[in-house]
């Protein structure tokens, strides 16, 4: 069950009703099979798309920490929003009981 990564889906949704899946868009992924479904305590990286900018979170499995970066420069008045969606985000991926991938 996917119900962090589910409920984080939702929030983002909710908060940005005319721009999530048009400009604010996720690609997460998780350390899986082939043939396996997603398993959020897996969850190795994410990545947030807003207009012309993306940012990264990967996960240090060792430490169980995140890594947080852009490889652009963001817009300010694009800032504000990639900031809320950032807290939704966090929010909801503190949630998790993480599962090592080994």
């Amino acid at each position: 069950m996917n119900k962090n990564i589910e409920a984080m889906v939702a929030e983002l949704e909710r908060e940005f009703p005319d721009s999530y899946n048009k400009e604010l868009y996720l690609l997460i992924h998780a350390y899986v099979g082939v043939d396996d479904e997603f398993q959020e305590e897996l969850f190795s990286n994410l990545f947030m798309h807003y207009k012309t900018s993306v940012i990264g979170i990967s996960r240090d499995f060792e430490n169980n920490s995140f890594d947080i970066n852009t490889d652009i420069l963001i817009e300010q008045e694009d800032l504000a929003i990639l900031a809320k969606a950032m807290s939704i985000v966090a929010k909801h991926l503190s949630k998790i009981n993480f599962k090592s991938h080994l």
